[in-house]
């Protein structure tokens, strides 16, 4: 008898498996038809595991799939990470048009698994392995798809951006390093690298560059080449020729734009947009990166959250970039410090004024805007643009008729000096810290030595009672200030840059006056 019932359970087990299978067809063909899909085919540029159980199990490959996420959940509470890994590839293999599990599993390895190890370039292999994941697996079997490049976006933002993370400092130097070699600095030639040579072939048939190559392969650099970009001293050589020779120029483009696009998946025509509407940005920097991939996801965005979060990711990088999106660095990025770029004010407030009219009554909204007027007001009179910093602080005062606004303009920045000197994130410390010591070295180099020595004392002020909070060894690394020298350094040196092109700007004024009147662009 009990021989009988199993063989009835097998017998409707195989029939149900045979009715999958043969509704299979008609069910990717519905698919087609309503644009559930976002490829032609569900199964074209599928893993062969998805192949296999498409066709083998059909509809019932989604049971499989709950089984291995409820595994994975257990996993995920009991702190079993490493294994929780594997388990998460399976899921995503199996299920590559979900990208709840991509993004799970790039979270995953990016903070669970990450924070896990001790050293900084461990850290920093599993955060590298979670963007990758988004942006070289996930983006593939799901182009376009919003909420993955909110999370790609917010990798960049959050984990590599911000100071939550105990080793964000190497994260950002090793990015640094990377992008340096890809673009030659932070502000990329993005019209010789979107005219370098298509391909291979291209390449060759520009004179002098067959003899370049082979050159690069008596150097022990084999085709297709890209492993120039990796050796200091072959980056270098072309670096140098490229300046006269039209084969160097043409061989590092080409190897550049490849870089860009084959491994970090970076469109330099779509960058050039991007830096257009919304920089200028450092592209060695984070923040431009996630204002990129944000960007990216916009037109697949189908309702309200999605494009509010790419809005949101959009507008919250820039305006990090306000503060500081400048990258003042030491030749081998062994040391850096990040100050504000007051370039972008215009653009972050124009992305927060079309935030608020496209999404009306967001509560956030008015918040964020609030907050970067009331820094942008602090940074602006302490580089010495009072009038702006009076008008922003006019436009803040109307916008947000608050009592503590209401004191008048120097009150106001009194308070807030002393308010981000005890409770600000770290970047905003940085920002106003260096900003007072650039207000320090302008007054000293007019000859006003009382008030350059008044504002050097608010930037040892604010740094001195900044770091006394921050008593704990682990949270004064990683939140912490660079030391008040390094900053001061970098503040003198920007206002030399400013005293450089005064004295430039000026001599060109006096070697033909019609300048002052019609200034060249």
């Amino acid at each position: 008898m009990r021989r009988r019932v199993t063989m009835l359970y097998l017998a409707a087990a195989l029939a149900a498996f045979f009715g999958a299978a043969r509704i299979q067809p008609t069910l990717l063909r519905l698919r087609r038809e309503h644009h559930l899909s976002p490829a032609e085919d569900p199964l074209e540029n599928m893993p062969p595991l998805v192949v296999f159980t498409t066709v083998a199990l059909g509809s019932f490959r989604g049971l499989l799939v709950d089984a291995l996420w409820m595994r994975a959940s257990r996993l995920q509470e009991e702190g079993k990470y490493f294994e929780l890994v594997q388990l998460a590839g399976w899921i995503t293999q199996l299920q590559p048009r979900f990208a709840s599990i991509w993004a799970f599993h790039a979270w995953n390895m990016a903070y669970n698994v990450s924070v896990m190890l001790a050293s900084p370039e461990d850290r920093w292999r599993w955060v590298r392995h979670g963007i990758s994941l988004l942006r070289d697996d996930a983006l593939r079997y799901n182009p376009g798809n919003p909420q993955i490049h909110r999370e790609l976006a917010w990798l960049f933002s959050h984990k590599m951006g911000a100071d939550m993370d105990q080793a964000h400092f190497h994260y950002k130097r090793e990015w640094a390093r990377e992008m340096t070699r890809v673009f030659g600095g932070g502000r990329p030639d993005f019209d010789r690298l979107i005219a370098a040579p298509p391909d291979p072939d291209a390449l060759r048939a520009i004179p002098g560059v067959a003899e370049l190559l082979a050159e690069l392969e008596a150097a022990g650099i084999a085709p297709p080449y890209d492993r120039a970009l990796d050796s200091d001293a072959v980056l270098a050589m072309l670096v140098a020729r490229a300046e006269t020779d039209a084969a160097a120029r043409a061989a590092l483009d080409y190897l550049r734009a490849r870089r860009a696009r084959r491994v970090y998946k970076l469109d330099p025509a779509r960058m050039k947009e991007v830096d257009e509407r919304y920089g200028p940005l450092d592209w060695r920097l984070p923040g431009a990166h996630a204002i990129y991939w944000a960007w990216r996801g916009l037109p697949s965005a189908r309702n309200r959250f999605d494009r509010l979060s790419l809005d949101r990711a959009i507008f919250q990088s820039m305006a990090d970039a306000f503060l500081r999106g400048r990258l003042a660095e030491s030749p081998d990025l062994a040391a850096f410090a990040l100050t504000p770029n007051l370039e972008l004010y215009d653009r972050v407030h124009a992305a927060y004024e079309k935030a608020l009219n496209d999404f009306p009554g967001d509560p956030t909204l008015p918040t964020a805007f609030a907050n970067f007027l009331t820094d942008a007001v602090l940074l602006h009179y302490t580089y010495n643009l009072e009038a702006r910093a009076r008008a922003i602080y006019d436009e803040l005062r109307a916008r947000f008729p608050k009592e503590e606004n209401a004191g008048g303009f120097e009150a106001f920045v009194v308070r807030i000096w002393r308010e981000y000197a005890r409770d600000l994130p770290s970047g905003q410390a940085a920002a106003f810290v260096e900003s007072a010591l650039y207000q320090s070295h302008f007054w000293a180099a007019l000859g006003e030595r009382e008030r350059a020595a008044g504002f050097a004392r608010m930037a040892a002020l604010v740094w001195n009672r900044y770091m006394e909070e921050r008593k704990n060894p682990e949270f004064r690394e990683r939140t912490g200030l660079p030391p008040l020298e390094e900053m001061d350094r970098v503040a003198r040196e920007r206002v030399r840059e400013m005293i450089e092109a005064a004295r430039q700007r000026n001599a060109e004024i006096r070697s033909d006056p019609r300048r002052l009147i019609a200034p060249t662009p």
